[in-house]
């Protein structure tokens, strides 16, 4: 087969439920010059059977399968070493795209010579009812995407294969791998550019996702992202950033069933911790290591909650 224009790779495990789905919205893009990369590692249902199948009825999907299931990212680069498209783009396999997918990203490649192409989804949960869309504006920065959700997740934006290059996903994260490649490769890119249209449809509420794990780490994989990012900010854009993601692991701390005194540990030992500019009760108990303090707050977080949620029944 000669080498198509787009490589998409998508990570397959498990998923005999939504893979034809995924598979579907790609036999009917309205652009066909694609390769799809199914690397299947280590489904225990009838997701190998489906690979295998769509590859030998169609020359445009190929398959291959990992020996363990390790989570997305060897998948990801795996499908990486084989790429070798103009261009390449993920998608889940619990996911699926619209049929104008390829054919927008490949007018706005060549109209605007990016590297990477940011661009809106759809969220719909498991039973199909409808979350919302969200579609970046053209001219926001990439701190504006972070902030509204719109930056980290690897299936919302294309890339330039050259402008990957060597660069692939940390197989030792399990969480925020998608933000720290895409700050990777940005840090290296040229330029990027903004389609404000929803080409992706996601499918949140999967209780299986990896991100709905709690990670007794999550202070320690903010910090890793905290520094893919540093290259490409200001020092009042770090310090910024530095401050929501304080906030960020204020809330997961307050809301998990965490070891208070070790997570908040972790905290006070990161560099976006000893950047950020907040000086308030949480952030003093943090520096203070007042353990007492913070379990204290934890639980008047969650009596107001609880009360939030109770008062709007």
């Amino acid at each position: 087969m000669p080498m198509a224009m787009f490589d998409i790779i998508i990570p397959v495990h498990n998923a005999e439920a939504t893979l034809p789905r995924c598979l579907a919205s790609l036999k009917a893009q309205t652009f066909g010059d694609f390769r799809a990369i199914l690397v299947e590692n280590g489904s225990t249902d009838a997701s190998a059977d489906l690979c295998r199948k769509v590859a030998q009825e169609d020359s445009r999907f190929c398959f291959l399968t990992l020996p363990s299931a390790n989570g997305p990212s060897p998948a990801r680069n795996a499908g990486l070493e084989l790429a070798e498209g103009e261009y390449v783009a993920f998608v889940d396999s619990d996911d699926y795209v619209m049929p104008d997918y390829l054919s927008r990203l490949n007018a706005a490649f060549a109209q605007e010579r990016a590297d990477v192409v940011f661009f809106g989804r759809h969220s719909y949960t498991v039973d199909g009812r409808d979350l919302g869309t969200q579609i970046p504006t053209v001219g926001q920065s990439l701190t504006q995407l972070h902030a509204q959700d719109l930056f980290g997740y690897t299936w919302i934006k294309a890339f330039r294969r050259e402008a990957i290059g060597t660069h692939r996903f940390c197989e030792s994260l399990n969480l925020l791998e998608d933000e720290v490649f895409t700050c990777q490769v940005l840090a290296t890119a040229r330029r990027f550019s903004i389609l404000p249209v929803a080409l992706y449809c996601y499918i949140t509420q999967n209780s299986a996702s990896l991100a709905g794990r709690t990670h007794e780490d999550y202070c320690q994989k903010m910090d890793a992202a905290y520094a893919a990012w540093k290259p490409l900010l200001t020092e009042q854009e770090r310090i910024a950033q530095a401050d929501r993601r304080v906030r960020q692991c204020m809330y997961y701390g307050f809301e998990r069933d965490l070891d208070i005194p070790q997570f908040f540990r972790n905290l006070a030992k990161t560099s976006f911790f000893c950047r950020c500019s907040l000086h308030d009760m949480f952030c003093e108990a943090v520096r203070k290591g007042d353990i007492t303090a913070l379990k204290r707050m934890r639980r008047a977080y969650r009596i107001k909650t609880t009360l939030g949620r109770w008062l709007k029944r």
